[in-house]
């Protein structure tokens, strides 16, 4: 049988003035252990004011007030019942009954809002925990690690390119600079140096004289230019590539900006916002905790 039906049937014996077997009806009926308890809150509410009635109209007033007590306890808002249901005496002693757990109704309502409170605050902070999270995993996927491996193969390269690779710029254009100059020197010495062989060769031939003092002069020290400038140059190439080896860098990392996919870009937080009643000696009022 429903509950609906068995409620129909409470109330059918307390229209025949049965009351002591409706009062023996409802209370197996809101025994838990029963196979045929009721189970729906709102018809539990009503057999429990029936059977404070039939209690009352079994002439066992103060056994009356534990069901009120009960409906009350389960639903602090519970209207009065209908007097053109109820007798005045019923309606009556639920307004004593309702009146007298005041306090005890207000306690157990702050309670549960203080209870309701904490509840969407301990919501609201694993919300913002997951945000956090969620933006950390943002932050980690919007950038990504690049490795640059070096070679000792290109530090053993002269010109400073060894210092490039190591990320010493300022030795590096120096090297590459001294190098080059030195180099070009020497180049250039070997150059005037078969310039005035053959300047010479050709006023013999010619049979036009030849300064052979100043020539050899002028051989001897652009040989020595040349001989300096080379010597230097290999004293720079192999001490930038021994500095090079030195030092050398396995790697570097750097992190660089990452676009992320549409699928997993930051969308705009949703506004939350929750109201809370409370109570206190001055009376009642709302309670607003949100997230914007």
């Amino acid at each position: 049988m429903s509950d609906e039906a068995q409620l129909s049937r409470i109330a059918g014996l307390y229209e025949a003035a049965k009351y002591r077997e409706c009062s023996d009806e409802v209370e197996r009926l809101l025994d838990p252990t029963s196979h045929r308890a009721l189970r729906q809150s709102g018809i539990v509410e009503n057999a429990r004011v029936y059977w404070a009635a039939c209690l009352l109209g079994a002439g066992e007033a103060d056994a009356a007030d534990a069901p009120l007590r009960a409906a009350i306890h389960e639903n602090p808002q519970m209207k009065a019942p209908d007097s053109l249901v109820f007798p005045q005496p019923v309606v009556e002693r639920f307004l004593k009954v309702r009146d007298s757990l005041v306090n005890e109704i207000r306690a157990a309502e702050q309670a549960r809002i203080l209870q309701a409170q904490r509840e969407a605050q301990r919501r609201l902070q694993a919300q913002a925990r997951e945000r956090d999270r969620m933006r950390e995993l943002e932050k980690l996927a919007s950038k990504e690690t690049v490795i640059q491996r070096n070679s000792r193969a290109i530090a053993a390269i002269p010109f400073g390119v060894g210092q490039f690779q190591n990320r010493q710029p300022a030795l590096g254009y120096t090297l590459l600079a001294s190098q080059a100059l030195l180099g070009g020197l020497s180049v250039a010495a070997i150059v005037v140096q078969s310039k005035l062989a053959t300047e010479a060769d050709r006023l013999r031939s010619s049979g036009g004289v030849v300064n052979e003092a100043r020539q050899e002069d002028n051989i001897r020290t652009w040989g020595i230019v040349k001989t300096g400038s080379f010597w230097a140059f290999a004293a720079l190439a192999v001490g930038g590539i021994v500095q090079a080896e030195l030092e050398f860098v396995p790697e570097f990392r750097e992190e660089r900006p990452r676009e992320l996919p549409p699928s997993l870009a930051p969308k705009p937080a949703a506004t939350e916002v929750t109201a809370l009643p409370y109570f206190d000696h001055t009376g009642g009022g709302l309670s607003v905790v949100g997230r914007f």
